[in-house]
């Protein structure tokens, strides 16, 4: 890991850390290639700094391990523990439907940051990209909420926006 940014070389090692166990769940490989993977794509993109590079490493630790938000603050201050706090999904109330949950899920993601948005959909073609690879009824569920996710974020990146609508559609016809 020479030459890689202090920041974003312990935001790796912390994700990979707090992912340690965990497996994704059509390949079965290690979660932390997730964080990994979306990292890069943001790294790559214009909004790509070390901050977001480190919050794209730290998306899902919140909501998926044992991490808490004062355990990110600590370790990473505040402008990526908020980028990251942006990206966890709330727990919403069992009670509610998927379609629920998902439509609350929305309505929250619209009033996200910009640079949150753009990591949000580089997330999302990451995990359309893998779940693709597996023909189940969730697949479907997923996929059409990909779109509705695709279409409400948008407008922080009309192209990005275009090639997740564009990836479901290949994946939903079966040209992925």
């Amino acid at each position: 890991m020479k030459g890689i940014d202090p920041l974003i070389r312990k935001a790796g090692h912390f994700a990979r850390h707090a992912h340690r166990g965990q497996q994704r769940k059509y390949r079965g490989s290690p979660y932390s290639h997730h964080p990994f993977r979306v990292a890069r794509a943001v790294a790559r993109h214009e909004i790509g700094s070390r901050i977001t590079v480190a919050a794209a490493l730290l998306h899902d630790t919140i909501e998926d391990t044992g991490v808490r938000e004062g355990d990110l603050r600590r370790k990473f201050g505040d402008e990526i523990t908020d980028l990251v706090v942006e990206l966890t999904k709330p727990l919403y109330p069992n009670s509610l439907s998927r379609a629920k949950r998902f439509e609350h899920e929305l309505k929250r993601l619209a009033t996200i940051s910009r640079r949150a948005k753009i990591i949000k959909l580089l997330d999302r073609m990451d995990n359309v990209r893998e779940s693709a690879q597996v023909e189940d009824s969730f697949t479907e569920i997923y996929l059409g909420e990909s779109k509705a996710l695709s279409r409400e974020l948008h407008d922080a990146d009309p192209k990005l926006g275009t090639e997740l609508t564009k990836l479901i559609e290949a994946c939903e016809t079966g040209a992925n």
